[in-house]
């Protein structure tokens, strides 16, 4: 981990943006780091600290090859249809997040706020906290991630989200009870390569977009 001072929080935060496509997997990430990444998605912010998801790390390499033929789902072209696999779960360390189900959602404490609490008691409210509470359950994940997105590339790896792939697939690979709805990529570049070039097909260059302006504006 490199000195952090404002130049390279800067650095770090405009490299985690950038989805890394290949892996050095000759390469472990040491236990204190892996712990490091554990407590950014487990101490993180979530409305009235609600666990609203789980967490899955894999390294397993035979469980990471399969959830990475669930992910045929990034478009090369549209006319006729061509599609690839999404190489960023290939990492060496593999996030997935899994979203409970709302009804399970502080199941063991639905006094919890007013939106579980309405949602366990069954009031005439519930259709409203069921919306209410995916909208915070999705925030909460957004969070996570951001976290551990961050703190990877703080700790000097590269990192890749990927929202594109089966989940009955993945589900049932990783034998989850609810579905996973981001899988995060974090690990050791391939030095020899773009971080656009597929892991697998070398051929294949993933395309780059621009980040889009983010408007901004100050009130003093």
């Amino acid at each position: 981990m490199q000195k952090l001072d404002e130049k390279t929080l800067q650095k770090s935060i405009r490299k985690s943006q950038h989805c890394q496509r290949n892996w050095d997997v000759s390469l472990e990430i040491p236990v204190e780091h892996v712990n490091a990444l554990v407590t950014a998605v487990t101490e993180c912010p979530s409305k009235q600290n609600i666990a609203f998801y789980r967490v899955k790390f894999v390294t397993n390499r035979d469980l990471i090859h399969k959830i990475h033929e669930a992910t045929n789902g990034f478009i090369v072209d549209y006319e006729p249809l061509t599609v690839t696999t999404n190489s960023q779960v290939l990492a060496n360390l593999l996030v997935v997040f899994e979203a409970l189900e709302i009804s399970k959602v502080s199941l063991n404490d639905p006094n919890r706020n007013m939106e579980t609490r309405t949602l366990h008691l069954g009031d005439h409210q519930k259709q409203n906290s069921l919306e209410t509470i995916r909208t915070d359950q999705l925030l909460s994940i957004g969070v996570a991630s951001g976290y551990l997105n961050l703190t990877a590339n703080l700790l000097g790896y590269s990192t890749g989200c990927c929202t594109c792939f089966e989940e009955p697939k993945v589900k049932n690979i990783l034998n989850l009870e609810y579905s996973p709805v981001l899988l995060m990529g974090v690990g050791l570049p391939n030095q020899t390569l773009s971080r656009r070039i597929h892991h697998v097909n070398h051929d294949f260059i993933f395309p780059t977009k621009s980040k889009q302006k983010i408007e901004l504006e100050f009130f003093k």
